[in-house]
């Protein structure tokens, strides 16, 4: 029998919920003792970066007095909407081009091209043709996201086994059932982890669209504090940007825990 110390480093063996939650939680009071020792002893001055105190106080006028939470509820409204147009469009088409070599062929190379571009270089023009209402921040999401998550979504779909796509063909599938009966299927869980991740990066063109040209959201707020050297309110934004990213990212894997319960029943 194995000590039990050994077990917390095995390759691919899942810990207990228990022990996850623990090790997660330890980590970030790690680094909170890290920062308030920091902080504490005067290495850096809390104009740079300021105590956990003084950003917990920040934190507190924020929501309680000047209804910070009305801007993050702008936020997400702008990344919800942007994410899912580029999603209702890219997984579809990188469905198609990873199972028909003839949409590759003719979509990859321009996609992976335009995917190199940097979103922020496009707000200029974006503010030119749409405005700085919130059409234009759903495009910047929108672009920021559309061309990597039909990339990923193609190679997603290229993983699933020729095994399988075989045994379909000789059991007299056509093209159209071998998409959806199989492909699909066999490559969901796949598709349902890039869209966890891109949801991530949706968020950093949203700040960086909102610091542009905006009147309210959680760069707007950040963008303000910026000009009146308020370190601590940076830090309330940044903050609450993790914490909603934590929030989805435990909301994406419960969702998948239900819509994909073999995966767990074969990772342990």
């Amino acid at each position: 029998m194995k000590p039990r110390r050994s077990r917390l480093f095995d390759i691919r063996k899942p810990l207990p919920s228990k022990t996850s939650t623990v090790l997660s939680i330890s980590f970030f009071l790690l680094l909170l003792t890290g920062w308030s020792s920091i902080t504490d002893t005067g290495l850096v001055s809390d104009f740079f970066l300021p105590r956990p105190m003084q950003v917990l106080q920040a934190a507190w006028g924020m929501y309680v007095d000047n209804g910070f939470l009305w801007d993050i509820a702008v936020s997400i409204y702008r990344v919800l909407v942007g994410f899912c147009l580029a999603a209702i469009i890219a997984v579809p088409l990188g469905l198609l081009m990873g199972s028909v070599q003839f949409f590759r062929s003719l979509l990859e190379p321009c996609l992976a091209f335009t995917r190199y571009m940097p979103a922020t270089a496009f707000i200029p023009l974006l503010v030119l043709w749409l405005g700085i209402d919130d059409t234009q921040k759903f495009s910047v999401i929108f672009v920021g996201t559309f061309f990597t998550l039909a990339l990923m979504v193609m190679v997603s779909t290229l993983t699933v086994p020729v095994a399988l796509i075989e045994a379909a063909i000789m059991l007299g599938a056509k093209p159209v059932q071998l998409i959806f009966k199989v492909i699909l299927p066999a490559s969901k869980p796949a598709i349902f982890n890039d869209l966890r991740i891109v949801l991530g990066w949706a968020w950093t063109y949203i700040v960086i669209a909102e610091i542009v040209a905006a009147s309210s959201g959680v760069g707007y707020v950040i963008l303000n504090a910026s000009r009146f050297m308020d370190t601590a309110t940076i830090f309330v934004g940044i903050i609450s940007i993790g914490l909603i990213g934590l929030i989805s990212d435990l909301l994406f894997n419960v969702v998948g825990r239900r819509l994909f319960p073999y995966l767990q029943r074969a990772r342990s």
